[in-house]
């Protein structure tokens, strides 16, 4: 069996698109802003559901290939 290692760059990728992920869907509210936060910058409901579940499983991703 061949010796995997572990790329520390896509773990580091894959956790922070983890914990972004699990904001959006426990906080159900995204905030896009490019310079500053203004008041009604962000989308909530379904949409934040979207893009949390789209993190999360892109994290997943990162960390799966992070041991190839």
């Amino acid at each position: 069996m061949a010796n995997k290692r572990t790329d520390g760059g896509l773990v580091i990728v894959g956790l922070v698109l983890i914990a972004v992920g699990a904001y959006a869907l426990l906080g159900q509210q995204v905030h896009f802003s490019p310079i500053a936060p203004r008041e009604d910058g962000g989308f909530g409901g379904w949409f934040a559901t979207v893009v949390g579940v789209v993190m999360i499983l892109g994290g997943l991703y990162f960390l799966r290939e992070s041991r190839k």
